[in-house]
């Protein structure tokens, strides 16, 4: 007994339709073999069909091809010579970029023809997940991280150091501000790289001072108080004393007395023997000092007044005077 193959069967059946017709003169067109290529994500099928038909999408669905209007299909209407149909599957791709999210209709299966089909536009900095070369299906997300580098200029305060004065011309315990502090000004220039608008590297390309600091002054008043209509403080003791001046020169000094404090008007270098470290004391022409120094030519009756500059040092020059003990602190 003779195995009939169905579609052998089938097509057998359509030759002998289609020639019993050509025969008879009753039916027109032509009996051809189509070739149809489909093409999707997961590669390629490959079917033929005997048809009467010369309409593309009827003869789609005679050979139970399903079609979507985003499909792309050649020729579109009508079978040329060639009798060959290439239908590519259209599928949706979610694109993903920080301005807005589409779903695109797509025949071509890679990321780079996805984004050209979307119209998206890349910077030389810009990433894309996954890459351009890379193949897609219908769950594929292609999502596009603006990068770009941008310049920031950032303006930082520098903060303004106090100075402390002694004047021995204020009562003892206030303070006056002779100076006022301000505050300088410092640019610094910083490059930013921005992802997605967020900072996510920075690198200082320079920092300059634009206007320096200014100090503030703060005098404090180291004077005692005076006797009753006298203009001299009241005092335990007088010494006739040989009074020379000296300033902090950086040159040798460190800029702090013996006992610890920063080195300024106000300060005298004395004896130890003769006037006790931490002794206040009054000069005339110079005014309230506290012994708070040393110096090793200092010696017996002798004293020296600290300034804050040379010149003001060397007009007091050398003196005999009267040093007025005041006390201890």
């Amino acid at each position: 007994m003779i195995q009939w193959n169905t579609l052998g069967l089938r097509s057998w059946l359509l030759g002998v339709v289609a020639l019993t017709a050509m025969g008879a003169g009753i039916v027109g067109s032509q009996f051809q073999h189509v070739d149809i290529m489909i093409q999707s994500p997961t590669g390629k099928q490959r079917r033929s069909i005997w048809t009467f038909a010369t309409g593309v999408h009827r003869i789609l669905r005679g050979a139970g091809i399903k079609t979507q209007p985003q499909d792309w299909i050649q020729p579109k209407n009508r079978l040329t010579a060639s009798h060959d149909i290439i239908v590519r599957k259209a599928i949706p791709v979610t694109v993903l970029t920080p301005e807005h999210t589409r779903q695109v209709w797509t025949t071509r299966y890679r990321v780079s023809s996805v984004l050209a089909r979307a119209q998206v536009k890349l910077g030389p900095l810009d990433q894309v997940h996954p890459g351009l070369g890379a193949h897609i299906s219908a769950a594929t997300k292609i999502n596009v991280i603006r990068r770009r580098w941008v310049t920031k200029r950032v303006w930082l305060r520098i903060p303004y150091a106090v100075q402390h004065q002694a004047d021995p011309q204020l009562a003892h315990g206030k303070t006056v501000i002779r100076a006022r502090g301000r505050y300088g000004k410092r640019l610094k220039i910083l490059r930013q790289l921005l992802q997605d608008g967020r900072v996510v590297k920075t690198m200082t390309l320079s920092l300059r001072r634009v206007e320096p600091s200014r100090p503030e002054v703060i005098d404090f008043g180291t004077a005692r108080p005076v006797s009753r209509g006298g203009t001299v403080p009241q005092f335990t003791k007088v010494i006739r004393m040989s009074a020379t001046a000296y300033w902090p020169d950086p040159a040798w000094s460190s800029g702090y007395t013996y006992t610890g404090l920063k080195a300024q008007y106000g300060i005298a270098a004395v004896d130890p023997s003769v006037i006790p470290l931490g002794t206040h004391l009054y000069v005339p022409g110079y005014g309230f000092a506290l012994a708070a120094d040393i110096g090793g030519a200092i010696q017996g009756d002798r004293i020296d007044l600290c300034y804050n500059t040379l010149q003001q040092a060397q007009t007091w020059g050398l003196r005999e005077v009267n040093v007025y003990i005041l006390g201890p602190g």
